[in-house]
């Protein structure tokens, strides 16, 4: 009885199983089956396209274009493909099919794109790859079978979604991937009031007053000149294209605040700008009802102005200061970011957030941040955020940036897909099986690691902190050697190439942040010389080759030069093979008040060397000049004193003004007065003799190093990087 029973169940299973499996032919060559595309007969230019993007997408996998009709009615003589577009709908698009003919309905036409191509993925072997004709052969079916009856309706997490890479710049990658492009829709981004205004003689009164003078890096934004020219532009803007319809209006980067009499009226203070700011966007919004205008809680916009906004008046919120690699929910930056977001979210109807998603200061890094955006994207819906701008590495290339693209985008549409499936979807459309195989195993495991690990990694960070956060030396060195050992089979890829490219860098930073040992460039022998590895000079020679045919030449957010990278390796790695280090990881006393965050005085002995990036292997004094004890007989066999110093206008970091030896009692011994250099981005070494028995002063057991920084006024920082005695 019980045998009978189960075999009933089976069978009604496998009944249901079988009549859910049921398909139908919607295209067969062999049998003329060619479905036709209907759109409406008053259907516009951009309903058409719609239609064309179908017909692409079939023609990608069929060989076949499909005969577009343009009518209000349906021949029963045919199947049909019917686009059509209903503002009314609640979901942003739906794909129908109860009969014989297909209805994909949408919003809006973007959306009907959106609708079209996620049929194709939904039904179809249409892939990415495939549509851009890249990583694969055409694939050409001669039948399609698809499900008998299907409905699948979709809308987006965030209304506006833009991961900014190079990837997201295609309007392929766009259209398949369902994301906004900020030179399409943005008529003003950023801080780039100054270019739109440049054609314009602008009065004295539309700059910001502080004081008694009017100062020309910022603006007033109760200024009547002001706001006419801006008015204008954007009339202008606007007219010259419909699609244009956001206005970013961001006071100039710094902390000056206009205190003019209108400005304090409106309630601007010396470090508060968003009064006068958010009246002057109430103004062009009322002005310009079909368009809508943002600004950035950002530097000087902080508190939420006493009067209402404008309901085409939103907020971009930037994560700069608290994006330190961690879901937000999960740091100490949390609750103040929640109240921050409710509080703006009652001002304001539309809130963006401003999210970043690379590590600025060295694109190369992987920064696998997939499933700690995944988190924030979460939080932030439900939060009521309304749009996410994800920055990445802009026109330049980052490690794996097509897989950081992607997955993005899927997350920004949908915040629950799956990240491990997703890595591995992408990259076994992208490479070959086994190749495949080892960028999915490494990209999971340091994801998930990146996601675990609770040590912050802001976005702009040295190599140390990537390898504390991520990065495994034993892990990655064996997942190089993997990868690697593909080259051969790939070495036409440009993919494959740049991602080498990158990994080669990667692993020649690993070996300079960890100096000499086991993961360094160099090991010490037992008559204390540095010998360079032979395999850091085999690195730099790929790393020229494989940069050169991948065509990529810089490496971070200020465009650092690969050949000048690579050019200062091979110039440091020549001084310092075969040099005598007897100070190498030696005990000593720093007597000096270090700055917080280059508390780590072991850099200046541990044989590692710096390059243009103060963030790696350079200690960093702004408070204080840099002074050491060290007793004499560590270093007894020492004929000199070589040091090596950063010298980066831009951030404030001088060569040192002076290099003194002193006893205990600070009596002088020797000095080195350096001479001032206007090199704006350089490193210099500086070699300091010590003194010998034929010498007045003699070298006490117990001596101060002291390195005086320069006298500049304003900030004044040292950089010092391996201090050698030789």
């Amino acid at each position: 009885m019980i045998f009978k029973r189960c075999t009933y169940i089976f069978i009604i299973f496998f009944s249901l199983f079988s009549y859910a499996q049921k398909t139908t032919t919607l295209y067969s060559q062999k049998n003329k089956i060619y479905p036709r595309i209907s759109i409406p007969l008053s259907a516009d230019i951009l309903l058409s396209n719609a239609a064309n993007e179908f017909n692409n997408n079939f023609r990608n996998i069929s060989g076949q274009y499909l005969k577009i009709e343009r009518s209000n009615g349906l021949n029963k003589n045919y199947n049909y493909i019917i686009l059509r577009v209903n503002p009314t709908q609640k979901e942003s698009y739906c794909i129908l099919k109860k009969d014989r003919n297909i209805t994909i309905q949408a919003t809006n036409n973007q959306n009907l794109v959106y609708g079209i191509n996620a049929f194709f993925k939904k039904y179809t072997v249409l892939d990415f790859n495939i549509k851009i004709k890249k990583g694969k052969e055409k694939v050409i079916l001669n039948e399609l079978k698809i499900p008998n009856t299907f409905s699948h309706c979709s809308s987006p997490d965030f209304e506006y979604r833009e991961p900014y890479f190079s990837s997201n710049f295609d309007s392929n990658f766009r259209a398949w991937n369902k994301t906004n492009y900020l030179e399409l829709e943005w008529g003003i981004w950023g801080h780039n009031i100054s270019k739109v205004l440049k054609e314009y003689n602008l009065p004295e009164s539309a700059y910001a007053k502080v004081g008694n003078r009017r100062v020309k890096s910022q603006y007033c934004f109760t200024s009547d000149s002001l706001f006419k020219f801006v008015n204008e532009k954007v009339g202008t803007i606007y007219k010259s294209d419909h699609g244009l319809n956001k206005y970013m209006i961001l006071p100039n980067d710094n902390t000056i605040v206009c205190t003019c009499t209108n400005c304090k009226a409106i309630g601007n203070t010396t470090k508060d700008a968003a009064p006068a700011v958010f009246n002057f966007l109430n103004s062009l919004a009322k002005n310009h009802k079909r368009l809508s205008f943002f600004t950035t809680a950002y530097v000087t916009v902080k508190e939420i102005p006493p009067f209402k906004a404008e309901n085409n008046v939103g907020l971009f919120y930037s994560t700069i200061a608290i994006q330190k690699g961690i879901p937000l929910e999960d740091s100490k930056y949390f609750k103040d970011f929640e109240y921050d977001i409710r509080r703006w979210r009652k001002y304001v109807e539309n809130v963006y957030i401003w999210d970043y998603t690379v590590n600025f200061d060295n694109y190369f890094d992987i920064y696998p941040s997939l499933k700690v955006t995944q988190k924030n994207l979460k939080l932030y819906k439900k939060l009521g955020i309304n749009g996410v701008f994800l920055h990445g590495s802009e026109y330049q290339y980052s490690t794996f940036q097509d897989l950081k693209s992607t997955i993005f985008a899927k997350l920004l549409w949908d915040t629950n897909i799956n990240i491990n499936d997703e890595i591995s979807q992408y990259f076994n459309k992208k490479f070959p099986k086994k190749l495949a195989s080892i960028l999915t195993n490494y990209y999971s495991f340091i994801n998930d690691s990146f996601f675990i690990n609770k040590e912050e990694l802001g976005i702009y960070s040295g190599i140390d902190e990537s390898v504390k956060k991520y990065l495994d030396p034993k892990v990655f060195f064996s997942f190089y050697t993997e990868f690697d050992a593909n080259t051969e089979k790939n070495k036409y890829d440009k993919d494959f190439l740049k991602i080498a490219t990158a990994l080669t860098f990667l692993k020649l930073e690993i070996m300079r942040d960890y100096g000499i040992g086991k993961y360094g460039f160099a090991t010490i022998n037992k008559d204390e010389e540095i010998i360079v590895k032979n395999e850091a000079a085999i690195l730099l020679d790929r790393l020229t080759a494989f940069s050169k045919s991948a065509n990529l030449t810089s490496y971070n957010e200020v465009k650092y030069k690969i050949d000048s990278y690579i050019k200062r390796w091979r110039q440091t790695i020549y001084k310092y093979h075969k040099r005598k280090h007897y100070f190498y990881k030696k005990p000593f006393e720093v007597l000096s008040n270090l700055d917080e965050g280059y508390k780590d005085s072991s850099v200046l002995n541990d044989g590692a060397f710096g390059l243009n990036g103060y963030n790696t292997n350079w200690l960093i004094c702004s408070i204080d000049d840099l002074a050491l004890k060290i007793e004499k007989k560590y270093i007894k066999n020492s004929k000199k004193i070589t040091f090596t110093f950063l010298q980066d206008i831009k951030h404030d970091i001088y060569y040192p003004n002076v290099i003194e030896i002193l006893d205990t009692d600070y009596k002088l011994i020797k000095k080195l007065n350096i001479r001032f250099d206007r090199s704006s981005l350089a490193t210099k070494e500086v070699t300091v003799k010590i003194p010998s028995k034929f010498d007045d002063e003699q070298l006490p057991d117990t001596f101060i190093l002291k390195i005086n920084r320069r006298n500049i006024r304003g900030k004044n920082t040292l950089a010092c990087d391996e201090i050698i005695f030789n």
